[in-house]
């Protein structure tokens, strides 16, 4: 335990958050054409961000590391994460500085988004100002590994410290993420991101190969709508998806990660957490925006007493294989 004056926090995370312009579209673009939007929302999302609200919403307590602008965007972000009650001694505030923004395009009707965001360099985390400090009472650790140099350095420390790690991961970001990879507990990616780093488009073998490369005890790939499929103990995992009148698939990673360190923490077992997770996810996809549709624990156990898989998703079968690696 990391002994100082801050108060225990039961997730860390440290990562992307980001302001949405949500454009509900009757069709995706196409080249040189014109298309009226309609309907406009702002808000609130991003990865790291949108989690740690996630695990404010099923009760835990949590604490984001990140930065905003001082614009209008960035205020409007810290104000989201207050309200959530999300605690924020470690926001940076960078004057002059853009706000992350994303303007993303949902297709009416099937709920699926296309996204155009833009950072600011300025927002980068400085790996220097990182310390101990910052995992005091931490249970675990939450990163995506935007913040490259940062994110590497609070992981080292958590390794330190003990606490377990998960992360949220899109892509390789520079050299420095293989070591951040190898150091995390919980890999968890989506399944474009474990193709293009295994070149292995069968998920099976892709979960596979991601733990046979970083050795992590449990690595997942999340697969939208047909659910997640696990490897943990040498066990695969198919966890199917649910059956929702999907509007819009802004956020459904982040509160996929979000509802899965929640069951992580209760000491709930791979095959309970990861449904959990998928029904959270689905929920959210009910609603616009990354946070609107996040469910409450109340909504989640009536949902999955009559919720009924995804037909395209997997058979929710365990496959025994030879034993993984671990810690």
């Amino acid at each position: 335990m990391i002994a100082a004056s801050r108060p225990a926090c039961d997730v860390v995370g440290l990562g992307l958050n980001a302001m949405d312009y949500i454009c509900v579209v009757p069709e995706f673009p196409e080249r040189h054409s014109k298309l009226g939007i309609k309907e406009v929302r702002l808000l609130p999302g991003g990865q790291v961000a949108t989690a740690l609200v996630v695990c404010r919403r099923f009760g835990l307590t949590s604490r984001y590391i990140g930065s905003v602008g001082s614009d209008e965007l960035g205020r409007a972000q810290r104000t989201s994460l207050e309200a959530a009650g999300v605690h924020l001694e470690y926001l940076r505030v960078v004057d002059g500085a853009a706000s992350q923004m994303a303007v993303i395009l949902v297709e009416e009707g099937i709920g699926e988004r296309t996204i155009l965001w833009h950072r600011d360099v300025q927002l980068t985390y400085p790996a220097e100002i990182v310390s101990p400090q910052m995992l005091v009472g931490a249970r675990l650790l939450h990163l995506d590994g935007r913040d490259a140099a940062a994110a590497l350095a609070i992981a080292r420390l958590a390794r330190e410290a003990g606490v377990p790690m998960c992360i949220d991961i899109d892509q390789i970001y520079d050299e420095s993420t293989h070591e951040l990879l190898a150091l995390v507990d919980h890999l968890i990616a989506a399944e474009d991101f474990a193709a293009r780093v295994t070149g292995e488009a069968d998920t099976e073998k892709a979960v596979r190969l991601l733990a046979a490369r970083y050795g992590n005890p449990v690595v997942g790939i999340t697969i939208g709508p047909r659910g997640a499929v696990f490897l943990s103990q040498g066990a695969i995992l198919h966890s199917p998806g649910f059956e929702v009148s999907a509007v819009d698939t802004t956020g459904a990673g982040d509160v996929f990660h979000g509802a899965y360190i929640f069951g992580l923490l209760q000491g709930w077992d791979l095959d309970r957490r990861a449904r959990f997770a998928n029904a959270s996810a689905a929920l959210k996809c009910t609603q616009f925006g990354a946070r609107a549709g996040i469910p409450t624990l109340q909504e989640l156990e009536r949902f999955l007493t009559t919720a009924r898989p995804s037909p395209s998703g997997p058979s929710g079968r365990k496959v025994r294989e030879a034993p993984g690696e671990g810690r």
